[in-house]
């Protein structure tokens, strides 16, 4: 209960009896762990993606055993020694509990439990310092060596972006994980939605100040609404979900490398073989195709380099684009139309700044028909047209 947020149901031919445990990242994707110890594999069904809502295969046919290798990171209170499905043969090891509670990060806590008024968690405030973090949320090893696959890098290794970063590498003022994210909100999950909370304490602004960009089109120069993580900490890692779009590339995980490659070179030159490239400083840097173009999704690479490496000065010149000075004020989905309709309608949708946008169709019974929209998209006003000739006459959302 309560372990697998936005998971509809088990793959098909189990039902929740069959499992112990969600795992995965529930903020993109869940594999199911059977009651025996191992992770269900048996379909190409068994892992489900919550970015699209797709079944797709996880080790199909293999035994997958959920064991210390995975849960010293997927739980608390980790201990090689054991079998925590019973059975003593299988050597997987054992935990205390499910999930990363605070004694994953803090370590035991027991003097604290008898005496909390006197005796702190063993890690406080800012000595949560990411090498602590970077136990966990790193791959391979604590280095600056990036490892990739199939074109993205791949998913929990932010230490290793770090250390191949001007904010990691111990030359420059370093960043820890605390000195961004407030390490007691989740930034990924909704529950703070509403609460004025948020994970992110330090923004990249406090730091560099006015580094706007400006759009010059024939109605005038205006700011862009954009942030700087919008560029700078483009989707480049896959955790489940990588797209091209348009011109453009996407995973689901943002990236912690921050310096962006303004060169008019593809995603591939970012790789060398495993892992991404590094320069002479033990750098890493996305190319444009992660940084403008999933946004920019109709233009090319010569383009984006011809203004990416001053783009904070000299800004960008859109005289073909006029409507792009329209942006609106505020986020709003309307109504669409028309309503009724038979067999398509048109939904516009207004985005004060480039978002990521999910867009999702409903049936009467609240469940999931179709996902229309679903991937960043830049600010302003956008038309889809749901053609629903091939679904049941009735009722949506």
């Amino acid at each position: 209960a309560n372990t697998s947020p936005g998971v509809p149901n088990t793959p098909p031919g189990t039902n929740w009896n069959d499992f112990s445990y969600v795992i995965g990242g529930y903020g993109w994707k869940a594999r199911f762990v059977k009651t025996n110890g191992y992770i269900f594999t048996e379909d190409d069904s068994a892992q489900y993606n919550l970015a699209d809502s797709s079944w797709v295969a996880y080790h199909f046919g293999e035994n997958k055993p959920y064991n210390y290798n995975c849960f010293k990171c997927h739980t608390t209170g980790p201990d090689p020694n054991g079998s925590w499905n019973g059975n003593p043969a299988d050597s997987l090891g054992t935990f205390s509990e499910p999930g990363i509670r605070c004694e994953g990060c803090h370590g035991p806590g027991s003097d604290h439990v008898a005496n909390p008024t006197s005796v702190h968690p063993p890690i406080e405030g800012d000595s949560l310092r990411f090498d602590r973090c970077g136990d966990c949320h790193h791959r391979g090893s604590k280095t600056n060596a990036i490892p990739a696959s199939g074109g993205y890098i791949r998913h929990h290794e932010q230490y290793n972006e770090m250390k191949a970063s001007k904010h990691g590498d111990g030359n420059a003022p370093d960043l820890t994980c605390a000195s961004c994210h407030d390490t007691h909100i989740a930034d990924r999950y909704p529950q703070a939605a509403g609460t004025g909370l948020s994970g992110i304490k330090m923004e990249c602004e406090t730091c560099h100040p006015n580094m706007e960009i400006m759009i010059t089109t024939s109605s005038g120069t205006f700011p862009k609404p954009i942030d700087c993580v919008d560029c700078h900490m483009p989707p480049a890692s896959k955790s489940a979900i990588g797209m091209q779009v348009g011109n453009g590339w996407q995973g689901d995980v943002p990236t912690h490398i921050w310096q962006i490659n303004t060169n008019p070179v593809p995603r591939d030159s970012m790789f060398d073989g495993g892992y991404v490239r590094l320069d002479a400083q033990g750098h890493a840097a996305v190319t444009l195709d992660f940084a403008c173009l999933r946004c920019h999704q109709n233009e090319d690479l010569q383009w984006a380099a011809s203004y990416a490496n001053d783009i904070h000065s000299n800004g960008i010149v859109i005289l073909t684009h006029p409507e792009q000075s329209n942006v609106p004020d505020q986020f709003k989905l309307l109504q669409n139309y028309p309503n009724p309709f038979n067999p398509s309608t048109t939904i516009e949708y207004h985005l004060p700044k480039t978002s990521p946008v999910k867009l999702v169709l409903y049936d009467v019974l609240g469940q999931k028909v179709q996902v229309l929209v679903n991937g960043m998209r830049p600010a302003g006003i956008h038309k889809i047209k749901l053609d629903a000739s091939s679904l049941p006459s009735g009722v949506y959302f």
